[in-house]
């Protein structure tokens, strides 16, 4: 019985040593909650660390909305705008399809260190201050 709980025992510690050396210990990915509606999208953090990131993101409002994850130099605030007044998307990361209201869809991402700009890229949103920052450090 006790060569039994050794033998248990040794295997478990083995394998996490080895989960330990190949990095795998502590890699899941964390969770960041964003609530969109008319008009605000807010994430329940503004930095994680980099690595996998997953996005829940909730729709709160009564229009439809979506995340763009845009890695950036600047802020928010201060994306380049296209003819259309909408946002380039230049430096997307991922991004969700279009989450009706009151649903949810996540969006799970390998974020490198650096800054991020959060934004919801439908007509008019942007522009209405559907944006937040965001740091993977």
């Amino acid at each position: 019985m006790k060569r039994g709980l050794i033998a248990a025992a040794l295997v478990a510690l083995t394998a996490l040593a080895v989960g330990a050396a190949n990095g795998s210990a502590g890699s899941a990915a964390a969770t960041v909650r964003v609530v969109v509606k008319e008009f605000t999208l807010k994430p329940a953090t503004e930095s994680v660390r980099s690595g996998k990131v997953t996005f829940i993101v909730v729709n709160s409002g009564k229009v439809d909305h979506e995340l763009v994850v845009l890695r950036t130099k600047g802020p928010a605030s201060k994306l380049p705008l296209a003819s259309t007044r909408d946002v380039y998307e230049v430096g997307r990361v991922g991004k969700t399809p279009t989450i009706d209201a009151g649903r949810r869809k996540n969006l799970t991402l390998t974020l490198k260190p650096g800054h991020y700009s959060l934004i919801c890229n439908l007509p008019g949103h942007y522009r209405a201050g559907q944006f937040a920052d965001f740091t993977a450090r």
